[in-house]
Parts: C-alpha cells; structure tokens; sequence
C-alpha cells in the first residue's frame, strides 16, 4: 500500500487541485504586467491555491500535448459579420482549447470592424462555454451582471490566453489570396512558438478550413481528425529510411472533408463529392468496398464539399499549386483537392457523427461555378491533351454560344501566361488518367452540370437533364476527339459538302513559342474586324477631304509606287568625312544594329508573296528641302510612299492634303486625321500595313518588313494562338506598333511615340478612319496627335502592341543612335520627360534592338550617314 501511494501521490495532489481550475500558462507569463487583462488576481490565488502548483506542472494550453496530439489552427474567411463570429463561437463550444493553436478569420473586402473584433474578443475571453480537456466551463469576471444568476459550470477566472486574430483586407483579394495570408500568419507564429522553446519541432499542427458560416456540432470532432491525419508513434508506426541511414516516422500528406448538415437536416455523411468534364461538382455514393475497408468510418473523396477540411499544415505548404489568383471558394477547393488527390495522399470524407458540420451553404442552384476560362485554366494546368479535348467537347455540348476551337486554344493559352499560373505541375505530380480512372470516374459523364459562371445552376445533388449531344453533330467535330479533324464527309451526287470554318482553324498552326502574357493580354482585348473596304461619303467631307494637285484642283490621287519605280541614285559628297567619324552613333550603328539583308534576300529568292507596306511622311512646303534626303536612302524601300503636305510637288511626292483649321504645329491632328483618310480612300486595298512619321525620320524598311512578316506579327494579327492559314484573311485582330510611352508615367494612359513613327495594320487603318474620327475628338486643335490616335484606339479596346525583341531591346526608337547609346536616366527619373514615359527600358547600347526600324532625329545629312553605315556604303579605307 504505501509503495502505491508513494508512486500514485502526485496524480492525486493534480487531481484535487486540478479540477479546481484550468489555467494557463500564458497568464503566469504575463503575470507580471499589471496591465495584461490576462494576469492572475491575488484574490484568485487565495481561493485557488492549487494554482501555485499547477503554475509548474500544467502548461497544456501553451503547449499543448505533444507530437502525437498535436493542436488546430482554423482558417475562416468570409465577409459577413454573423457567420465569421457564428464559426469562430462553434470552434471554442468544441474545442479542447489546449489543443487550439489559433483562430485566424480573414475579413475579405472589409477595412474594419470593431463589433467583430469585440465579439471575438469576448468569445476569447471566456463569455461561451468552452472546454480544457474534459473540463466544460466559461468565465465569470466582466461577462456577469449584477444580480445575474451564476453558473454552476463559470469560474471567476480568465484562464488562457489569445487564441483569435483578425485580420482585414480592405480590397477584395479573393480565397485563394486570404487563406494564404492566414497560412502565413500561422507559419510566422509557429515559428516564434519553436525558437520561443513554447513548441516542439516534432509537433505537426493540423490546419482546419472551415466555411465561413459553418458550425461544428461535436467537441469529439478532433479525435478522429487526428487519427486520420497523424502517424502513430514510432513504436506502433512505420518508417521510412533516409540516405544517411536514420529511420523517420512516416508523415501521410492526405486530407481529410468533414460529412455536412444542412439547416433542413439533410445529413450527407454517405455520399463524396466528385466533378464532370467542366469541373462541375456532384454528390457520389461511395464504393461499399470502400466503406468496407474503413467499418464505414471514412471513404475517399475527390473533390471537396468546402464545409470544412483539415490536413496537416505541412502537408498545406508544401503542394505545388498555390495559385492566388482564384477568386471564390469552390474554385479554390477544386484546385486544393487536385492537389491532394494527384501530388499528395488524398482525401477521405470521416463518416462519423463527431464530425459533421452544420452549414447553409452546400451545393445548390446558387453555387458559384468556375467561368469557362477557369475551367480552361484547370485543364492547362492538370489536365493532358487526351482530357482537355473531353473538357471542350462537354464545353461545346453545354454552352449556349458556340464555343471554337480557336478560341478554346486561346484560353489555353492566356491561361499558361498568367503569372500565377502552377507550371510543371504534370511532370511533378501523377498522371491526371490514373485520377479518372481509379478516383473521380464522373470525369467522363459529359458536362452536365450547372450553367457557368455568374448564371444560376441546377442543384448538383438534384440530378441534372442532359442536353442531347447535337452540337458535335453541327459543328462537325468528332465526338470522341474534338481536337482533331473530322472525317470528310461522303459527297453524294448534287449534295456537295462546303468546307466548314471550323475545319480550317483545325487545320490551322499553332504559334511557337506563344505570346507572352502581356503581348496576349493586349490583343485579346481588341476585338476582330472585318476587313473589307467601307466606302465613306460623309456629308461635310470632313475630314474626307481629298487631295489638290499642283494648280489646287482638288480630286487629285498621288501615284504611291513612282518613287519605288524610279528611285533618285545615292549622292553623297560628304561620304568621306561622314565615315570616318567614330562617335556613339558609328559604334550604334556597327556594333548592335544591323539590317538583317541575310533573311531579307532569303525571304525574297523564296518566291512567297511579301507585305506591302504604304510609308507616309507629314511636313510642310518649308520643310520639303528634307525629303530628297529620304528619297535617295529608305524612301524607295517602301512599296507606297506618300509626302504629306500643305502643297502638291510631284517630284517629291509631296501632297497637299486640305484639312480643318491653319497649316500649324498646334493643328498637326486635324493635319494627319486628313492624311489618314485620304489613304484609306485611295490605298486601303493596295497595302497591308501602313507606317507613318515625320521628315525627320529614319526607316530601315527590310527589318520592318521582315518584322511585320514574323510569326509573331502574323499570329497577333490572327487573334494570337495561330498563325495564318493560306487563305486570305476576312478579319484580323486591329495591330497598333511603335514605340510605347505611358503619359506622364501613367500606365493606364499609353500611347506611341509619334517621333520614330507608328505602324498599323488593315483592321487598325479602318477602325480608326471608319469607326474612330467621326466619333471622337473631330474638331479637337492639338500637335500631339500620337496621344490622340492612341485615346480613340483606346475607346475600341485597342491598345499600344509590345514591340520590344526577346533581349527586352527597342525596335521603335524616339532619338539618333547615339543619343540612345550614351543616355543613362537621372536618380530621380520625375526630372527627365523620357525616363518617366519609358516602360522597362534598357539603357546604353542594348536600347536598340539589333533588329531596329527605325530613329527619329535624323534630318538632312545624317539621313545619307546612317543609310552608308547601315548598308555598308562606306569607302574600304573608312
């Protein structure tokens, strides 16, 4: 007897004075500051003295109880008030607060609010019951009025510390953003609690996501959840070696969907939670099989119901796809239980009563369904082509417009070019068939579930009407793979078959590499236009005004093709002396940049047609002394060529072009909207791209040319996925190209630099003549027509195209070669006009692309320099 109570006497002594109270090892830490709300009250120690004792032996609160009951940080964001507090008040009812690490509630799209962080407070004070162990109480102290009745069950104690932190983000981040944030706040206080010595590396917190509204029911909920998701001692587990020969527990990476309780009391606890070929969720009667192997205590699930779901933090951090762009919760789950199912262990649904959750929110006929680029944006990520081309075809039978190929390619890849787009993710994770095949079978049942997006679906637990699979059979794609051509059809005698347009963009070539993200980004905003010519006969004339000859008779059309048929010989007495001169511009224009001749002769000998490029030039008579300098260098190069002018002299190709307002430097826009009308009336068919500028201007047409003829260019113009096919174009994608300024450093607000000129293609010419100058800023007097051009491209979605080459260099550049050599911007970029306007530019000799197009400054003599050093016209001795 005495050797038992000598062994047995301690538990006894905690026993009596540990049922007296529940402290916290928080408060005797703080207990020194008279200020901590939390800080022990001498009163209380005189009624408790078996505080004093357990002030050394129990610290479970702060320390919880090892590695193999490890604590709970729970996640709840949302932006209602009443459902934040109603799931944080759910968590103290029934949690052993000895394994409650943290509540983080992430308030999305909220700047504050006091009432909730008061409420929280008071819930973390002890204002509800809540339970230490086996212990249920809640707190006396400020929460009782006079006069109330007392509680059996409340203590006049506050015996733990903060468990609930708030946190507010004022602008609307999205899921995906906010559970990040608090997972990083968790991280961050982990890792205090381990250098603090207050927390075992050894102790792997559970993370619990729960629904912003939604309720635990059971204080037993976290037994299971641990069973489920912590390894058993070394003793009991398994392990797993590492190369340095030492044995390691094995940590299971699964996660674990708790079973949910609507407020009908429609409890699903046996049926998981799947998804169709759009992403579409339905509930899923598990496999007996399944049910068997567990006595029906759990069975796996592949997708998420979003009430709440637990997993090891670890587990969390370390899945591969972390994408903070995905907005609303289903969607986050959805990419959550891709990441589990195909880079980790799982998820298995407790099928026990301890831990379901009661929440308004399941599926319905108002749940929020991926949008149809989201649903691209999954099946580039996790999905092989073999998958995605069941994705489009359930898309094409869903979808109340008739969705392309084309335009499925192109949410492929806008998707991929996303800068949080999880990369690689196939080659890290398993292989998305062992997915449909063996997890989630109702992949292959064809879209059938709730319309897309922000429209209202059908409840998916309902059952949901199949839509007959009739338009396959319209659009004469292959049901069994959309992605490919069809069989020609048979043509029977008098019954010919026409070629379908979904044919051709079937047969059509990809671009490779694609369009970087930006590049994408600005094209798929401007919309098509067709691209056949519109005749205009506005009432006014203005600003179809015409052309005077050289006697003012109005009526008058300039031949463009006589300076390229009859080009003026290279004279250049000042050869020498230009050659010899090694300033910046020499070493400009011998070290980087180059006319790529090479290609341009390849692509000549080839035989295929070239595009015809129309070059219109704006001055005045005083400066017409200019132009022979560009008619013996560039001039000729361009297959239309054209002087604009206020007087008609033909053998410059000068032309007076009538306009509103005076012949000024301040009306230069009533000047070019002019210009630009009179080329479209007489040119528009004749050219593919048109380039304009100053007298001051210096193009290097074969380079132009040959960008304008890049892959690049061509599958831009073709909306950006593909590149032309042989036929020619009914509709292109408006191309807007120069060099890009943003206005006083304002990137909402950019425009082309109308200095080295800007290009733009068939669909940009009539939008803006067609569309544009009858609509917006007619009358407007200004010298900045550049910006003027860019704010009316601006109303049709049209913006400034990246013109840059892959080395981030100029192909437009705004000053001579030399100046861009040697200009370094200033410390304080707001002093100099040009750093501020310059988007991500580099500076020195990489400025100008190899491949440049064209200078600005360039007047006179410096027009002949350039060409001899360009075109290597340089005497042997220079």
């Amino acid at each position: 007897v005495c050797l038992v109570l000598s062994c047995l006497w301690p538990f006894l002594i905690f026993m009596f004075w540990g049922g007296k109270s529940s402290s916290n090892s928080s408060s005797f830490l703080s207990s020194n500051n008279s200020n901590n709300t939390n800080a022990l009250r001498p009163s209380l120690l005189l009624k408790h003295p078996g505080l004093q004792f357990r002030k050394y032996l129990d610290r479970v609160d702060i320390l919880g109880y090892g590695p193999t009951h490890p604590r709970v940080a729970v996640v709840v964001v949302g932006e209602d008030r009443d459902d934040i507090l109603a799931s944080i008040e759910s968590v103290f009812r029934n949690t052993d607060l000895n394994r409650l690490f943290l509540i983080c509630a992430v308030m999305d799209g909220v700047k504050s609010d006091t009432a909730l962080v008061k409420k929280s407070n008071e819930m973390d004070e002890g204002a509800i019951p809540h339970w230490h162990g086996l212990h249920q109480h809640f707190h006396l102290g400020k929460f009782v009025k006079s006069g109330d009745d007392e509680d059996e069950n409340s203590e006049d104690v506050e015996p733990h510390g903060k468990k609930t932190y708030v946190m507010f983000s004022e602008d609307l981040q999205g899921m995906a953003a906010s559970r990040n944030d608090a997972v990083e706040f968790i991280s961050l206080l982990e890792k205090k609690h381990e250098q603090a010595g207050i927390k075992s590396p050894e102790e792997d917190l559970i993370v619990l996501f729960l629904q912003s509204g939604a309720e635990l029911v059971s204080p037993q909920w976290l037994k299971p959840v641990t069973s489920a998701l912590i390894v058993p001692p070394p003793l009991l587990g398994e392990y797993r070696k590492l190369s340095n020969g030492n044995a390691v527990p094995l940590k299971i990476a699964n996660a674990v969907s708790f079973p949910v309780q609507n407020d009908d009391g429609d409890f699903t606890r046996n049926e998981a939670v799947g998804f169709d070929a759009v992403f579409s969720p339905r509930w899923i009667t598990p496999k007996a099989q399944d049910l068997a192997l567990s006595n029906g205590n759990s069975f796996p699930s592949p997708g998420l119901a979003g009430a709440a779901t637990a997993m090891r933090l670890a587990t969390y951090r370390s899945l591969p796809s972390q994408d903070l762009s995905l907005q609303d919760e289903y969607a986050v789950n959805l990419d959550l239980a891709l990441n589990l199912w195909l880079c980790a262990d799982g998820i298995d649904i407790l099928n026990v009563d301890s831990t379901r959750v009661k929440t308004r929110h399941v599926f319905n006929a108002k749940t929020k369904l991926p949008s149809t680029n989201l649903v691209a944006r999954f099946a580039a990520a996790w999905l092989d082509s073999e998958y995605a081309a069941k994705t489009l075809k359930a898309l094409i039978n869903q979808e109340s417009f008739q969705l392309t190929r084309l335009e499925w390619d192109t949410m492929l890849s806008y998707a991929k070019e996303h800068p949080d787009f999880p990369n690689g993710l196939q080659n890290k994770c398993r292989p998305f068939t062992w997915f449909a095949d063996n997890i989630n079978t109702a992949f292959d049942e064809e879209g059938e579930g709730p319309k897309r997006g922000n429209e209202e679906g059908i409840s998916a637990k309902q059952g949901l009407k199949k839509k007959e699979p009739a338009a396959f059979e319209e659009k004469n794609i292959s049901p069994e793979n959309p992605m490919e051509l069809p069989p020609a059809a048979e043509k029977s005698e008098g019954n010919a078959v026409p070629e379908r347009k979904e044919d051709r963009q079937l047969e059509q070539k990809k671009l490779e590499p694609p369009l970087s993200f930006a590049r994408l980004e600005i094209i798929r905003k401007a919309k098509p236009v067709e691209i056949h010519y519109v005749k205009i006969t506005p009432e006014d004339k203005h600003p179809h005004m015409g052309a005077r000859d050289a006697d003012g008779n109005l009526d008058y059309v300039h031949d463009a093709t006589a300076l390229r048929k009859n080009p003026p010989d290279f004279e250049f007495p000042a050869l020498h002396d230009a050659c010899d001169k090694r300033d910046n511009t020499y070493k400009m224009l011998t070290e980087q940049v180059f006319v790529d001749m090479k290609s341009h002769e390849e692509k000549k000998k080839s035989g295929v047609n070239r595009d015809k490029i129309f070059c219109l030039v704006y001055t005045i008579s005083s400066g017409h002394s200019r132009i022979p300098y560009i008619q013996q260098t560039w001039g000729p190069k361009c297959d239309g060529f054209m002087v604009g002018s206020n007087k008609t002299d033909v053998s410059i190709g000068a032309v007076n072009i009538p306009h509103e307002g005076p012949e000024e430097y301040n009306n230069i826009w009533q000047k070019v909207r002019s210009m630009w009308s009179y080329i479209y009336d007489n040119y528009y068919n004749d050219y593919d791209w048109f380039h304009i500028g100053g007298d001051d201007l210096y193009l290097i047409v074969e380079n132009l040319r040959l960008y304008l003829e890049s892959d690049e260019i061509q599958a831009a113009q073709n909306g950006g996925i593909y590149l032309p096919s042989e036929e020619p174009l009914t509709h292109q994608t408006p191309l807007f190209l120069g060099r890009r300024f943003a206005y006083m450093g304002d990137m909402d607000d950019i425009f082309l630099s109308g200095g080295s000129g800007y290009t733009m293609n068939k669909a940009a010419l009539k939008t803006l003549v067609v569309d544009g100058f009858p609509k917006y800023f007619p009358h407007m007097h200004t010298f900045s027509e550049d910006t003027m051009t860019a704010r009316i491209f601006r109303k049709f979605n049209i913006f400034p195209y990246e013109t840059k080459d892959n080395a981030g260099s100029e192909r437009y550049n705004p000053f001579q070669p030399g100046h861009h050599w040697s200009y370094r911007p200033p410390a304080d970029i707001s002093k100099d006009w040009y750093a501020k306007y310059s988007i991500d530019v580099r500076w020195g000799k990489e400025h100008c692309s190899k491949h440049s197009v064209a200078f600005h400054y360039i007047k006179d003599d410096m027009q002949k320099r350039l060409h001899a050093l360009l075109y290597h016209l340089c005497p042997s001795t220079s």
